[in-house]
């Protein structure tokens, strides 16, 4: 078929309605059909001002538009913060009518130079409170303010679910998917489902939710199970494409399957939610027409027939949207109806489509040079542009470049080359997360396993693992610790201690540890064959890996499950005592000393001063950091500290380890905060290496040849002095390693 693709919709076919827009809102990102017929839509801000969002009701016949209520009258909004600048794919219909929603944010606030969400998460003032999930009666406005669900955190998609007590949504920053219970308030978090950011869900006929990772992993959660299960499906670019394969549009076809279609690049699957047989429809492009850059999709909408309707955006030259229409069931192929150009308003994205009962066609164009507006077309009347169609007089726009701060808003790691291994593509979700990981000799190798020990080995730049082997069946990995140059000891839910060689794959040696003995954590390897340990309740032991025997070292407690016992040598532990003080230890002699100095605290939370992580220099100088997230030095004579301050105003220092004679590596943040790497030395102090934030966004990891990360909490991390290798990996499910080679160190 010959396209013409220069043609537009004819103005004839449209009504044109323009969204308010006089103080700089410029997008829409819910646009929904209420089962009564009823159109809501929401009209918001992002990227470049502080904008609270709007929802109107939007009468399809006339065009004319209803103000229910703006954000900032219902809400308190504090000038300092983030506002919450949209309501976002989450627009869903309680069984009396009434509408539950929830805001997001992509807008700065106010004296911001541009919306930077993680470069604030923390920040107590200036950041983004976190989403208020709300109830609106259509008839009355009334809003019902329900609080904010997860704080810090923006409710990017949500959808009710059959069982109307409770209601789903996906986290923005995290990528994880929550439940909220309407009737108790209780909020469950099932983890980590994405990367970073997807918003889109959908329900099949029985109630089960899908939805996909950000690069395209689909997965369903079925509420009767309670459980998300990886469905091994996934969306393919025929580019290669790295960005944006998110699900992003769905459709239920009169077959009870699913049509459904990613962002970048899109491609049309249809997936059975019985058999989970998934059918690739091909690509969204017109089939002469074929696309070397990569393509996005805008809207998509069935009409009575299920011929599918949707917005085409190519970029190998400039183009606005076109309206692309494809009778998919019947074998055809996409089609070209014209270009979405009215009264010469280019549209460069159609957030949602979706016909009303007179067959018209309603479509959202948003982030364009004069957006957001909604274009109707009726659609009965519109065929494809001939060639003596009349050629659109197009105006090309560039979108403005938001990101005004430029690279000292980057926060990812830099390094000569950066490679995710995405564990979540080769094994189950549930055993990704990493306990422990180890670069040695050329390999990396992940400790994982929710109800067995999985030992992964890759290399440093490949995007699959060499090898994964279950090496221990009868319980999963509490906690590990390097046992030998070769050599991870592993402690077992079953109650067992593996000492797993890495180079041969297997358990060197088990030690059972002894009934009613409930170890929470294994600290450190105290000479040849002894591991110090402790239970739940902070009392400390000592192991003989030959023996199997555990002695009690008295008068040695962990002062809180998250601090850590420092080794100073085979015979002296640094821990922390009550509050602040700083106790020293000496194993052959079993007793303690209270040393002169105290542990570094912030005035008046001494309670959190309790050492979380530390190691010793060449020269004996002792590096330490706090649950408060202070570090310090100690003097080889223990007699003095000199404090190197905080990263941010939350989050314990961790995981502590070597780089050369005399410099330190660790982890900032615990489950809840944003983790980042720093480095410490005498020359250049306590340095921020940034988060294991693998992305797009930036120029200078936009090309890079590798998958996705962003890890929120870092379980371990591990560097090859040799490889100049530097390993993180992720604590959560859809867990991954990110290697980094030439980090720029300070």
């Amino acid at each position: 078929m010959e396209h013409n693709l220069y043609a537009a919709i004819p103005a004839a076919l449209t009504r044109f309605t323009q969204l308010p827009n006089e103080n700089g809102h410029n997008a829409v990102w819910d646009f929904v059909k209420s089962p009564d017929g009823r159109f809501f839509i929401s009209v918001c801000g992002e990227n470049e001002k502080p904008l609270t969002a709007l929802l109107y009701e939007y009468y399809p016949k006339t065009g004319e538009l209803r103000l229910m209520f703006d954000v900032a009258d219902i809400w308190i909004v504090d000038s300092a913060q983030m506002p919450p600048s949209k309501i976002h794919t989450s627009i869903d219909f309680l069984p009396d009518g009434r509408l539950i929603m929830a805001t997001h944010n992509t807008a700065p606030a106010p004296g911001h130079n541009q919306w930077m969400f993680e470069q604030h998460y923390e920040d107590p003032w200036e950041g983004y409170p976190g989403s208020i999930l709300m109830i609106v009666n259509p008839d009355t406005n009334e809003v019902q303010v329900r609080g904010i669900p997860v704080p810090r955190e923006s409710m990017y998609g949500g959808m009710l679910g059959n069982d109307p007590r409770y209601y789903y949504f996906l986290g923005y920053m995290k990528g994880h998917f929550y439940r909220i219970d309407l009737e108790t308030n209780e909020v469950k978090d099932y983890g980590k489902v994405s990367e970073f950011s997807s918003c889109r869900l959908v329900k099949d006929d029985k109630g089960r939710f899908y939805g996909s990772s950000y690069t395209g992993g689909i997965w369903r959660y079925d509420p009767e199970r309670d459980e998300i299960e990886d469905l091994k499906a996934r969306f393919m670019s025929p580019h290669g494409t790295k960005h944006r394969r998110q699900f992003i549009f769905a459709l239920h076809s009169p077959h009870g399957t699913l049509f459904m279609v990613d962002n970048m690049d899109g491609e049309m699957i249809e997936l059975n939610p019985e058999t989970l047989e998934v059918t690739r429809h091909g690509p969204i492009t017109l089939r002469d027409q074929p696309q070397t850059n990569p393509y996005g999709i805008g809207g998509l909408a069935a009409d009575e027939n299920f011929v599918i309707y949707y917005g085409l955006k190519t970029y190998d030259e400039y183009s606005p949207v076109r309206l692309v229409r494809w009778d998919i069931l019947n074998g055809g192929e996409p089609e070209n109806l014209g270009l979405v150009t009215p009264q010469g308003k280019d549209s460069q994205y159609i957030c949602e489509m979706i016909f009303d009962r007179d067959g018209w066609l309603h479509m959202v164009d948003v982030c364009g040079e004069f957006s957001p507006y909604v274009l109707a077309v009726d659609i009965g009347k519109l065929e494809p542009p001939g060639a003596d169609a009349p050629r659109a007089e197009l105006r090309p726009y560039t979108e403005p470049d938001y990101n005004g701060v430029g690279k000292p808003a980057f926060m990812h790691i830099v390094a000569e080359t950066v490679r995710t291994l995405p564990l979540h593509q080769h094994m189950d979700w549930k055993d990704t997360a990493v306990k422990h990981v180890r670069a040695v000799n050329g390999s990396v190798y992940s400790i994982s396993g929710k109800e067995r020990v999985y030992l992964i080995e890759s290399d440093y730049k490949e995007l699959e693992p060499n090898k994964i082997a279950v090496v221990w069946e009868e319980g999963a990995p509490v906690s590990c610790t390097d046992a030998g140059e070769h050599e991870v000891a592993v402690l077992t839910t079953d109650g067992s201690i593996a000492l797993i060689d890495l180079e041969n794959g297997r358990i060197g040696a088990r030690l059972a540890v002894p009934a009613g003995l409930r170890l929470a954590k294994l600290h450190f390897a105290a000479g040849s064959g002894t591991l110090v340990a402790s239970d739940c309740d902070g009392a400390v032991y000592a192991c003989d890996t030959d023996s199997g025997i555990f002695r009690m070292l008295p008068g040695l407690l962990v002062a809180s499950a998250d601090a850590e016992l420092v080794k100073l040598d085979e015979n002296r532990i640094l821990l922390s005592g009550p509050n602040d003080e700083m106790k020293l230890y000496h194993i052959s002699e079993m007793r303690s000393e209270t040393l002169p100095v105290r542990v570094p605290s912030i005035r008046g939370r001494a309670f959190k001063a309790a050492i979380t992580g530390g190691t010793v220099l060449e020269d004996g100088t002792v590096v330490a950091g706090t649950y408060d997230g202070i570090l310090f030095t100690l003097t080889p004579d223990l007699s003095r500290t000199t404090v190197y301050g905080r990263l941010y105003s939350t989050g314990q220092l961790r995981n502590l380890i070597k780089r050369g004679s005399g410099e330190v590596l660790g982890i900032y943040g615990g489950p809840k905060d944003a983790g980042h790497v720093f480095h410490f030395s005498r020359e250049s102090g306590f340095f921020d290496l940034g988060r294991p934030r693998v992305i797009k966004d930036n120029y200078e990891l936009r090309d890079a040849e590798t998958e996705w990360a962003c890890i929120h909490y870092l379980s371990s991390i591990a560097y090859a002095e040799a490889d100049d290798c530097l390993c993180v990996a992720s604590g959560e499910g859809y867990g991954c390693v990110v290697r980094y080679q030439g980090v720029a160190f300070p």
